[in-house]
């Protein structure tokens, strides 16, 4: 293999020495360009993706974060004028914990510097003070999350200088995120309920977060009824997505095209309503169980007449009136109060919000059905004169179907809304014969790769020559060797026998030349001679 390896190095130094000056440079340019693209298409695939680790910092924040970074030799490029610090997103885990060992960036407020105060600080600015700090917290925690680039918080928690009243006083807050990815339903509101837990007498009703392009993604005025307008659309557009795909799922093995124009009415009034039912725990009968029983009862006599007048005597000489005879009165009396116990049962309704209008829902479905002409099939039917062109424009509109009475069954009771219109149409479609076209864009790679193997075989056939065979000839016996010399004496004698009329040849032909030059008369007059002696014969 090694002598392999060397006699190769040699053929193609060799060959090397051979070329031509321009043939050199040409190879030389074309190993470079196939060197070069290798190297960017290498480059272009093993490239680390970036990431941003701060954005929209000060000059001193990016001074502290850069002495970091370059200590922990970790790589990073500057952007919006140096404000934003990018990193490969590889490094982004390993930067953060280094950062944060080091307490990096320093700029941001602390905890220290809260309570940092000097004997001219009033209360209020202290309270103030805690505030912000409160804000940066937060604004800290919001923009360490994964799809959140920054935050910015502004808290309102109102003064109150009686103790009992504060706790009256609701705060509130303001949040803008610029995010990276968008968020869920349930991310922004764990994000709401983050803050109203950070901040005292703060709740999800008092807190707004928008978005950097003004998008509201939670407003707890609203949602903490249920439904905002926004909640309203998109629960509106998802139950008419779900009512689509129940009617495409139905109808799908059947027809080829499905269109359906839902209007959905939702009701997102909240209703409540009480019901209380009492019942007797006694069987067959309608009092109860007696809790209490209270009964009273009073007897009474009454006499007049025959007794002595009470208090002074009367007047004399008075006028007297006629009274009635003297006689006794009698009275009785009595009360019962009775209590019953009843079986109490309380019923508390609420309507769900949100909830389908059936009675005043209504679907409309437009379904269709393919009917296929292949060329291949119907061309050599067509009457003559007529061309697959003409006949696709013949036959090239939408027929209406009559749809089956079980089929707006299905779609009612599969969604529950009796008011729906089904349209049906067939659709011609047609297939043309497909030309016979080679692609040779498809063989390019597989031509390649032949050219590529002829050449590297060739290559090798050239560079490396076969080595040298010697062969030995065998030994020769006595007699063969004579038998040898004295065919080689007789091929001798008959080439010096060839010599020899070969020399007398040509002599005789200089003297026949020498004598028609010399004397060219003589030559004529035998000629003549010779050709009379022919004719007279």
């Amino acid at each position: 293999m090694r002598e392999t390896i060397t006699q190769a190095s040699n053929q193609i130094t060799e060959k090397w020495t051979e070329l031509p000056r321009k043939r050199k440079i040409q190879l030389s340019v074309g190993v470079l360009a196939i060197i070069i693209a290798l190297g960017i298409t290498i480059f272009m695939l093993t490239r680390p993706e970036k990431a941003i680790l701060y954005s929209k910092l000060d000059m001193e924040a990016v001074s502290q974060i850069t002495e970091v970074l370059d200590a922990e030799k970790i790589t990073y490029e500057l952007l919006d004028n140096g404000q934003t610090i990018q990193l490969n997103e590889t490094d982004i885990n390993r930067a953060k914990i280094a950062l944060t060992r080091e307490n990096v960036p320093k700029g941001n407020y602390t905890f220290d510097d809260a309570i940092t105060n000097s004997l001219s600080t009033t209360e209020a600015e202290k309270r103030t003070k805690l505030i912000y700090l409160a804000q940066v917290d937060l604004e800290n925690i919001l923009s360490g999350m994964t799809d959140i680039r920054s935050a910015t918080v502004q808290l309102n928690i109102p003064e109150e200088k009686n103790s009992f009243l504060a706790s009256k006083v609701a705060s509130s807050a303001s949040v803008v995120l610029n995010l990276q990815n968008e968020l869920s339903k349930s991310q922004i509101n764990g994000i709401a309920n983050l803050i109203a837990n950070s901040v005292e007498n703060l709740s999800t009703e008092n807190i707004t977060i928008l978005d950097a392009n003004s998008n509201v993604l939670f407003n707890g005025s609203t949602s903490q009824s249920g439904f905002g307008a926004d909640d309203q659309q998109s629960l509106k557009l998802l139950v008419e997505e779900n009512t689509k795909n129940k009617i495409i799922t139905l109808l799908s093995p059947i027809y080829d095209e499905i269109t359906i124009s839902p209007n959905l009415v939702l009701n997102f009034d909240q209703n409540q309503h009480t019901t209380k039912t009492y019942t007797s725990p006694v069987q067959d009968s309608a009092t109860g169980l007696i809790s209490q029983e209270h009964t009273t009862a009073a007897d009474g006599t009454n006499i007049t007449g025959g007794g002595a007048t009470p208090g002074l005597d009367a007047n004399q000489d008075v006028q007297g009136y006629v009274a009635g005879d003297v006689g006794t009165g009698e009275y009785s009396t009595g009360t019962e109060d009775i209590y019953y116990l009843h079986n109490e049962m309380i019923s508390n309704h609420v309507t769900n919000v949100g909830e389908i209008d059936y009675a005043r829902s209504s679907l409309a479905v437009n379904v269709v059905s393919y009917r296929i002409y292949d060329q291949t099939l119907i061309e050599d039917t067509l009457p003559d004169g007529m061309s697959w062109e003409q006949y696709k424009a013949d036959i090239e509109t939408n027929i209406p179907i009559l749809i089956e009475d079980t089929t707006i069954e299905a779609i009612q009771k599969g969604t529950g809304i009796a008011d729906i219109v089904v349209l049906g149409y067939e659709k011609p479609v047609f297939i043309d014969e497909e030309p016979f076209e080679i692609d040779f864009m498809s063989f390019i790679p597989y031509i390649l790769l032949l050219a590529l193997g002829i050449i590297i075989v060739i290559a090798v056939i050239r560079f490396r020559k076969p080595a040298e065979v010697v062969e030995t000839e065998p030994e020769l016996q006595v007699e063969e060797m004579l038998q040898i010399v004295k065919e080689e004496v007789e091929e001798d004698e008959l080439d010096e026998l060839q010599d020899i009329e070969v020399r007398e040849a040509l002599e005789t032909k200089k003297r026949i030349e020498k004598f028609i030059d010399e004397k060219p008369d003589a030559v004529a007059r035998l000629l003549r001679n010779w050709l009379d002696e022919e004719w007279g014969e």
